[in-house]
């Protein structure tokens, strides 16, 4: 009887969660977001989620009631709620995790900039966003108000980029950029747009995912305006899960593609939510429904407390493999490890090529369509390159 007590309440506080929210007004599921000591009204949460929430050693907790809603109350295994609320694993901090694993900070010569590319530059433009999820790669400094990135800190950042006129294309990330005010947005991008050798703008940002209704009128005009011949602007955001690809958020992506700004997505291969190649593969699908590209699929960082999300390197290349074939080019991602300290990204992929026979002059290649082995011969040439030899022996062998 209590148990079933314990439920009706939950649904019932989630029920007047909704009611009071003006459900298409993202400002109303802002002021109403579920913080960490609100989570039990929300949820039957298990013993580790209470740990979690009571000893998380990571970032604050936030969840607008749009995600919100999507997560299920009563499965701990829901793989939106195991993005909203914290668990035992992040109360631990095992030896090879540390803050900054890619030594962000290090690479940031001044407050909020980080230029690991020669090329390009990544700008913390605020620490706030409408959801923190649990697996955040920042965690250092989203959702910690000493991170806050004031005027002065944004104008110290734009007088950096204009004395370096290698860089070339600016990053946009947080926190969330999009859950700063349109006023600030529209003085950031109008800076950028002024900087002659700044000639791109990724906007990296989850509220496509987190709070579609976040793509308003006048956002999108203000996108438009500064998405020009000076200025090209892409938007970069991260479904990790097909129950992601709403109804709402793909009204949200259209509104973006119809004044031009194109959307890519950045999954994170997280452990018991999308490491699974059929979760993968409908992801993608519904991507592409949604006109949403893959761009990157994350290795997770090693990043304090997130053991419960790291997977094993080879997991990530057995999903590619598996997507190769049953999805489009465009609908399948980059499987990238962030280097830790300052490494930069590197791609990984299954190895479909299997080595050369100089003696035939020809390349030996595994298909991913058939399993078959398919071969193709390599032109003469003044230019000498080096391939991985395949003997007689092992080349009579393929089959």
């Amino acid at each position: 009887m209590l148990g079933n007590h314990v439920r009706e309440s939950i649904i019932q506080a989630r029920a007047e969660l909704y009611a009071k929210t003006e459900w298409a007004e993202y400002h109303s599921h802002l002021k109403h977001r579920v913080h960490a000591k609100d989570l039990h009204k929300y949820f039957l949460l298990t013993e580790s989620e209470e740990i979690g929430i009571k000893e998380t050693i990571r970032l604050n907790v936030s969840a607008s009631p749009y995600y919100l809603k999507l997560s299920d109350p009563f499965d701990p295994h829901c793989p939106i709620r195991r993005m909203i609320v914290p668990d035992s694993h992040e109360t631990v901090l095992s030896p090879e995790e540390s803050p900054d694993p890619l030594h962000e900070e290090r690479l940031s010569p001044v407050k909020g900039l980080t230029h690991m590319y020669p090329n390009r530059v990544l700008l913390f433009s605020n620490h706030s966003c409408t959801v923190y999820c649990r697996h955040c790669m920042r965690g250092r400094k989203v959702s910690a108000n000493d991170e806050r990135m004031e005027e002065a800190d944004l104008i110290q950042a734009f007088a950096y980029i204009k004395d370096h006129p290698e860089i070339e294309d600016v990053v946009i990330s947080g926190g969330d950029p999009l859950n700063l005010p349109d006023s600030r947005i529209e003085w950031i991008l109008a800076e950028l747009n002024a900087i002659p050798h700044v000639r791109l703008c990724r906007l990296g940002t989850r509220n496509p995912v987190t709070l579609p209704f976040r793509i308003t009128k006048s956002l999108l005009t203000i996108l438009e305006k500064y998405n020009d011949d000076s200025l090209s602007i892409f938007c970069n955001t991260q479904f990790n899960h097909p129950k992601e690809c709403t109804q709402e958020a793909k009204e949200g992506i259209l509104r973006l593609l119809k004044v031009g700004i194109s959307v890519g997505n950045q999954a994170v291969l997280l452990k018991g939510i999308n490491d699974d190649k059929e979760t993968m593969l409908q992801l993608h699908k519904k991507l592409l429904e949604m006109r949403v590209r893959a761009y990157y699929l994350y290795d997770p960082e090693l990043i304090p407390g997130s053991r419960g999300f790291r997977t094993p390197l080879g997991k990530g290349i057995q999903i590619i493999e598996y997507m190769r074939g049953k999805i489009g080019g465009m609908g399948i991602p980059h499987f990238v490890n962030d280097l830790p300290a300052g490494g930069g990204k590197i791609t990984l992929s299954p190895n479909w090529y299997l080595g050369y026979n100089p003696k035939t002059r020809q390349h030996a290649f595994r298909s991913a369509l058939t399993g078959k082995v398919h071969y193709s011969f390599e032109p003469e040439s003044s230019e000498s390159f080096t391939y991985p030899i395949l003997g007689e022996n092992v080349w009579d062998q393929l089959e």
